[in-house]
């Protein structure tokens, strides 16, 4: 699937189960997502950070919703299942999308497909370019500060205006950069390698998508 089709099903599939109300809908996206991560072979830290991510709003929804929300017990508990299973949902298949795409190939695929601007698409190409040397800057800044006998905490004032005033730099440094390899904004561009929407990424969202709806027509039966 292209990158642009991934990220569309992720939001359909978002979309629908925000107006649903179907617990084993949102346990079957979960497991799917777990598949698909143990699949691109993720970390155990990956798992525990998407759990230690989840595990609060996913105990605030439940609690508000059994303790404070409407009707008799088996309903509230049922939509408290339901909004904590769907934040679940959420978390995870964000983090089953992320570990199957490419952020170079979304990022040039939706400015071909979806006309993203072009200037954004380079900027933050651009910009996570620097994140590697934006990190080692700051490491620098607090080493400097422990020779001059002052030590920079994390969340020292001082760390902070010395890194946005590297940024800054970097930042002019960019943009020079992207001119002189002949980007203009508003001009049109060729493209070096191309990411065209397929047949089959989109014959697979139908399917998908109609797999839930006959998913949430058996549960009904139910």
């Amino acid at each position: 699937m292209n990158e642009t089709q991934k990220l569309l099903l992720v939001l359909l599939i978002s979309i629908e189960i925000a107006f649903t109300k179907s617990v084993y809908l949102n346990l079957f996206l979960i497991v799917v997502s777990i598949l698909i991560l143990i699949v691109t072979k993720s970390h155990l830290k990956t798992f525990a950070r998407l759990l230690i991510v989840s595990i609060l709003p996913a105990v605030g929804s439940f609690t508000s919703f059994y303790f404070f929300g409407t009707g008799d017990e088996s309903q509230r508990l049922h939509f408290a299942l339901v909004m904590t299973t769907r934040v679940g949902a959420y978390v995870f298949m964000g983090a089953a999308f992320m570990s199957t795409m490419v952020l170079y190939e979304l990022l040039r695929s939706l400015e071909q497909n979806v006309k993203m601007s072009a200037t954004f698409v380079y900027g933050i190409l651009g910009a996570l370019s620097f994140i590697p040397k934006i990190i080692n800057s700051v490491k620098t800044i607090r080493a400097v500060g422990l020779m001059r006998g002052e030590v920079l905490s994390f969340w020292s004032p001082k760390l902070y205006f010395k890194a946005i005033s590297q940024a800054l730099i970097w930042s002019n440094n960019l943009a020079m950069a992207m001119t002189s390899h002949g980007f203009e904004e508003g001009e049109n561009r060729s493209y070096h390698r191309l990411f065209p929407t397929k047949v089959s990424g989109w014959l697979i969202i139908g399917v998908v998508m109609l797999l839930i709806q006959y998913c949430l027509f058996v549960i009904k039966l139910w």
